[in-house]
């Protein structure tokens, strides 16, 4: 057999977040490496019994890789178990060039990262429309450099943004000092959800700027937290004056036609912008030529052909329109 590494995302904390695919994976792993200072141990629950556990937590780089490498070589399933989801802070490529300069197959599963996790437990939208269209993913340190900062991004929360800031709880006045020194007012919401989903231990903790970091103390919380700002942390501000134009009936989409308003002229619209609409349009043309009197067919005919030659149409859609002419 060959033998490949298979890393998978484990998500947040609660075991039942994992995906079917990574599940299969674990329970046919040879060799399992899982971060201990990170993973629910529930999750390993679900190796065999006679499979290799290794904890990485107090491994370096170095050895996770010899590891995966040797028992590759030996034509082993070994299954790499990162926290949340490894795009996000996860310390991937390092480990993806080293197996790549080894010659090892290796395959990649995502999982649920924390700040996805943390804004279902707060029960919120990280985009809400009309309010919060950007969402900055980002981290602090007391001293790892790293390119930009909070302060960089702070002032974009005043322009449609939501920050999710991993890594920052245990310095936390940090953060708030960068955020108001952006010019952030004291009244900014956040939030901070500890262990999000693992259930017996999760803390929410909701503030302002201006008394987050007391309440944080407070609760001694000093790791495995995110920290989300931004209008979004109080959606209930905004109960009945926001709705998404996705099911709003005054508001076309390619399934619905949006009331009171001429679809072909907001079709040819959408087009002239973009021929990437051309099917839609051509759909509008269509049964807007079925209704038509002889004098408006001609002209209507006349945009039918100019898209068939614009724009890409599936065969179907071609040749009815192609009947028309």
């Amino acid at each position: 057999m060959k033998g490949k590494v298979v890393f998978i995302g484990a998500g947040p904390g609660d075991p039942e977040l994992i995906t079917v695919k990574a599940k299969n994976y674990i329970e046919d792993a040879d060799v399992v490496l899982y971060a201990g200072s990170l993973i629910n141990p529930e999750i390993l629950k679900w190796a065999r019994k006679d499979a290799e556990i290794v904890n990485t937590a107090e491994l370096t780089l170095e050895q996770i890789v010899d590891i995966m490498i040797k028992r590759v070589k030996e034509g082993k399933l070994v299954v790499r178990l990162k926290s949340g989801d490894f795009s996000i802070y996860g310390a991937l490529m390092e480990e993806l060039w080293a197996l790549q300069d080894a010659g090892v197959n290796y395959e990649l599963i995502p999982g649920i990262t924390a700040a996805i996790a943390a804004a279902s437990v707060l029960g919120i939208e990280l985009t809400l429309p009309k309010v919060s269209q950007t969402v900055i993913i980002t981290r602090a340190s007391a001293s790892v450099p790293m390119e930009g900062s909070i302060k960089d991004f702070a002032p974009l929360l005043n322009k449609g943004a939501s920050l999710v800031i991993y890594t920052g709880v245990h310095v936390i006045n940090k953060v708030v000092e960068e955020i108001k020194e952006s010019g952030i007012s004291d009244d900014m919401p956040v939030a901070v959800v500890y262990k999000a989903t693992w259930w017996n231990e999760q803390k929410v903790i909701l503030g302002e700027l201006k008394d987050i970091a007391e309440k944080v103390k407070k609760e001694k919380i000093t790791r495995d937290a995110v920290i989300i700002v931004g209008k979004i942390v109080r959606p209930e501000k905004y109960k009945g004056l926001v709705r998404s134009s996705t099911y709003d009936p005054n508001h076309y989409t390619s399934f619905r036609t949006a009331e009171g308003i001429d679809k072909l002229k907001y079709f040819e619209l959408r087009y002239m912008t973009d021929k990437i609409f051309g099917e839609e349009y051509l759909k509008a043309l269509i049964e807007a030529y079925k209704e038509a009197n002889e004098e408006d067919k001609k002209v209507l005919a006349e945009k039918i052909r100019k898209v068939l030659n614009e724009a890409r149409v599936n065969p179907k859609l071609r040749e009815e329109a192609m009947k028309i002419l």
